[in-house]
């Protein structure tokens, strides 16, 4: 009974057993049956009289085809007596007369059928009529329920969608929005299959995508490309056929606040319009929520503009300015004692190299704050320096430094300089090496940076670990993540450690 308690109400079920009732009256049968379709195409039995409780909900076994298979597939009447029974498998020999009558809906689709039957003597064709005048009724019963679970399913489906995008936070990332977006998409239509693509001038590729078929990606839209551009262009939900059976829905989420994305599912069946409606509130919320992300990380990232430039001021009118008047005193001070001892003149002249070191890296830190690209030779500095630093003498640092640039992008430089200073201290406290070579080059398109060492090494797939207590490493990971480039880390216990890293460069503009 499990399945026609999920499909009919209890009322609904009294009142199919009493058409059932009343059509076994009516043609004088003994026993009868009301046979419909699920979901999947295959045919159970709604409800009876005169069956056995167990065949109730039980599904019809389609190894043969039975009568209500052929009926349902025909969608014609058929009786069954002396002169017709041979041509099913398990009629050979009539047992009985019968009558099975297809239920139709308004649109002529079968989606049942109702089985009469009774051993006394055959049915007639003249009572057919009056018989499928019932099936009528079933048929109407059939579209109220459809039409009153649809209901209750878009009302449930409205209520998750509403509570799955009021748990987003403006903190959230575009892909959290996505994955609602399917989640809400998927509880609506019953989509399995779901991708996002972030649309650009020269090809939309693939950012986002659940159970998305491989095969699947820009080009396979060629044959519907006008109906594509025609609904990012008005920014309209739109369904179109995919294969045989199967349809893709495109909602595209195209605002002047975010960047334009396109999310496309794969259904079973069309939607219908109050599925439209519904998926617009979808869109809505979607649009709404990626805007409120890109807004707050814009926000948040002139907040931290001004913050630098404020502390930048602070610097260039203070610190720096000091700087430069002491240097000038400095100046003035060594002219003075020109007869001075030797000793006090080298003093002298170590007060002012360190004045002009203190006034270079005031400059320096003065373009760190304003985030300017750096001169490769500006980065070769900052990495001897960060050698000197973290790296003891009683190592060998083999340095290969071949940057061929105009100039460095600041997160670049910070994140390859970052790393360096990580990995170098994890190497001091950790690997108990000899030797570390490092390696940093580029190419048109990209930086790339390793660090390898000669020491224990350490089991890099303890990294995928969630609990894993490697933060530093997870951090620097997420830092060359977020500018879309690579970071591997190739270690085995007792075989030393090598990190490697490749961050894409933007193209040099020429003149």
């Amino acid at each position: 009974m499990g399945l026609i308690e999920d499909v009919f109400s209890g009322n609904e079920r009294e009142t199919l057993e009493s058409i059932v009732d009343n059509a076994i009256k009516l043609s004088g049968a003994q026993t009868g049956s009301l046979v419909l379709a699920d979901d999947d195409g295959g045919l159970f039995v709604a409800a009876g009289r005169g069956l056995l409780d167990k065949y109730i909900g039980a599904q019809i076994n389609s190894s043969e085809e039975s009568v209500s298979e052929h009926v349902f597939k025909t969608g014609e009447p058929l009786i069954i007596d002396d002169h017709n029974c041979s041509q099913f498998s398990r009629r050979k020999k009539r047992e009985g007369y019968s009558v099975s009558l297809p239920i139709k809906k308004s649109n002529g689709g079968v989606v049942g059928v109702l089985n009469l039957n009774r051993t006394d003597r055959s049915f007639e064709e003249e009572n057919v009529p009056h018989l499928e005048a019932l099936t009528v009724n079933i048929a109407i019963i059939l579209e109220e329920n459809n039409l009153r679970r649809r209901r209750e399913h878009i009302i449930v489906a409205l209520s998750e969608i509403v509570e799955l995008f009021s748990s987003l936070f403006c903190i959230d990332t575009s892909d959290d929005v996505f994955e609602k977006i399917f989640y809400s998409v998927k509880t609506l239509t019953g989509a399995r299959e779901a991708a996002v693509f972030k649309l650009s001038k020269k090809r939309p590729y693939l950012i986002f995508e659940r159970d998305w078929p491989k095969q699947l990606r820009w080009r396979a839209f060629t044959e519907v490309d006008d109906q594509i551009q025609n609904s990012i262009k008005q920014k309209k939900i739109i369904t179109t056929e995919y294969r045989s059976r199967d349809f893709f829905l495109f909602i595209p989420l195209i605002s002047q606040n975010h960047p334009p994305y396109l999310f496309v599912g794969i259904l079973r069946e069309p939607i219908t319009i109050i599925d439209y409606l519904v998926l617009s509130i979808v869109e809505n919320m979607g649009n709404a929520t990626l805007e409120n992300i890109s807004l707050y990380q814009n926000s948040k990232r002139l907040t931290q503009e001004r913050e630098r430039n404020r502390l930048a001021r602070e610097l260039h009118d203070g610190l720096a300015q000091i700087l430069v008047a002491t240097q000038i005193y400095i100046h003035l001070l060594e002219k003075s004692l020109e007869e001075a001892d030797p000793n006090t003149l080298l003093i002298l002249q170590k007060i002012q190299s360190l004045n002009k070191l203190g006034l270079e890296e005031s400059r320096f830190i003065l373009s760190e704050l304003k985030g300017k690209p750096i001169t490769p030779l500006q980065f070769r500095e900052k990495v001897d320096e960060a050698i000197n630093l973290f790296a003891t003498p009683d190592k060998e640092v083999k340095v290969n430094y071949k940057v061929e640039v105009k100039e460095i992008p600041y997160q670049v430089y910070q994140t390859v300089l970052k790393i360096l200073q990580e990995t170098l201290s994890n190497i001091q406290k950790h690997a108990q090496a000899q030797k570390v070579t490092i390696h940093i080059m580029n190419s048109k398109q990209q930086m790339t940076f390793s660090i390898e060492d000669d020491g224990i090494g350490f089991n890099s797939e303890i990294l995928e670990d969630k609990e894993s207590e490697h933060f530093g490493l997870k951090n620097l990971k997420e830092r060359v993540r977020v500018l879309r480039g690579k970071f591997i880390i190739d270690s085995k216990p007792g075989w030393g450690t090598k990190i490697m890293v490749k961050i894409p460069l933007p193209r040099e503009k020429t003149a």
